[in-house]
């Protein structure tokens, strides 16, 4: 029994022991059934008699002889395949062994029957058969064995082939969907650790413009910059656990922080925005805009002493979505280039790729004219890429 379930094991058939010893059953049975109609025919015209019940007995031991072998049969063919599409002197090779293998079988029943049953059949009903009728049974009955025995051999080499690579197909789709889990959560992982970076980051600068405010004595602005940054982190903190939020609600994040910086500014500065309603609920990475206008001020509006401006735009050009931050800041001559940017562009990079890979693109120009232009271009989608895995995902965690 722990033979047949190893058998089944291997050849990955949903068969259960008891299962497979009737199916066995069943196809030795109706060679059985045809070759009983055979002999009685035979018997019939040969001399007008039906076959005697010792016959008979010879005959069911044969059956059950092939029927008890069916394991052994089956796991040869394991071992020794026959496939169509291999080279012709391997396949002659395999051939030729389950010929020795049906050989000695044949040879094991015959002498089995002369050795055993032949003694019992004289013991009982006074007749036996002679040596001479094993040898020509052995030899009529042959091809007809081996022909049972090679459609056993490659019918069960097809059904286990096609079981086998189900099988393989479903671990390997297992295997996949086992790493589509494993790269969403660490893609998750690495956008909730980037911004975990770039919040305090931004909160440490905001702060310190705070510090700056109170040494000089400005109380009053100082306490109105704490109520707004209060404000701010109260929205921050709503989608907290959000990687990716519309752009409107972006945007009143980062129109938030703009107010923070409005008090540090007063009429200095000026904010324009020209959004097109169509972008509004594309999908942003939370706080991707908050960094590049602390850039055009860390870097750029900030040496201004009048006529500030940051302007914030967004549209659709093809299958994405671009969004620019535009200052009128001291430009090229005086600006550091895009590789000391920092760590919020640097995370916002990170981001990008992150969560879209290489259709993710921050580009950082500077006219010649001055000013500088940061734009970010992703794919203009409700639902981005480590959303839609997520989604995909869900199920199967439940």
């Amino acid at each position: 029994m722990h033979f047949v379930q190893r058998l089944l094991s291997q050849s990955k058939l949903p068969l259960t022991p008891k299962q497979f010893w009737w199916y066995a059953l069943g196809y030795w049975s109706i060679f059985a059934i045809i070759t009983f109609g055979q002999l009685s025919m035979l018997w019939i015209l040969k001399e007008g008699l039906v076959m005697q019940y010792h016959e008979t007995f010879i005959w069911l031991l044969d059956g059950l002889f092939w029927w008890s072998t069916t394991p052994l049969i089956l796991y040869a063919s394991l071992k020794v395949p026959i496939a169509f599409k291999e080279r012709k002197t391997l396949l002659i090779r395999q051939v030729f062994l389950h010929l020795l293998i049906v050989t000695f079988l044949n040879i094991f029943l015959n002498s089995f029957h002369y050795l055993i049953t032949n003694p019992i059949m004289f013991w009982a009903v006074g007749k036996s058969v002679p040596a001479e009728k094993y040898l020509f049974s052995l030899f009529m009955a042959y091809t007809a064995s081996f022909s049972q025995y090679m459609l056993l051999v490659i019918g069960f080499n097809k059904v286990s082939y096609i079981y086998r690579y189900q099988a393989l197909k479903q671990e390997h789709f297992k295997a996949e969907l086992t790493n589509e889990q494993l790269r969403g959560q660490l893609a998750t992982a690495q956008l909730q650790s980037l911004k975990m970076q770039l919040n305090p980051h931004f909160l440490f600068n905001t702060l310190h413009a705070v510090v700056s405010l109170m040494i000089k004595n400005d109380i009053r602005k100082a306490t109105q910059m704490i109520t707004t940054l209060s404000d701010l982190l109260r929205a921050v903190l709503v989608n907290q656990k959000a990687d990716f939020i519309p752009l409107q609600e972006e945007l009143k994040l980062t129109q938030q922080y703009l107010a923070i910086q409005q008090i540090r500014f007063q009429d200095r500065l000026k904010v324009e925005y020209d959004i097109n309603p169509a972008t509004e609920l594309c999908a942003v990475p939370q706080l991707i805009l908050q960094p590049l206008v602390e850039n055009s001020f860390t870097h750029g509006i900030s040496e201004l002493t009048t006529n500030a401006v940051i302007r914030i735009t967004s549209k659709i050009r093809g299958t994405f979505l671009i969004i620019e931050v535009i200052d009128n800041g001291v430009g090229n001559k005086q600006r550091k280039s895009s590789s000391g940017t920092g760590l919020g562009l640097k995370n916002t990079m990170l981001r990008l790729q992150q969560a879209y890979g290489n259709h993710g693109i921050l580009d950082f120009t500077q006219p010649p004219g001055g000013g500088t232009i940061v734009s970010l271009s992703f794919p203009s989608q409700t639902k981005t890429k480590i959303q839609e895995t997520n989604d995909l995902l869900l199920p199967y965690h439940r």
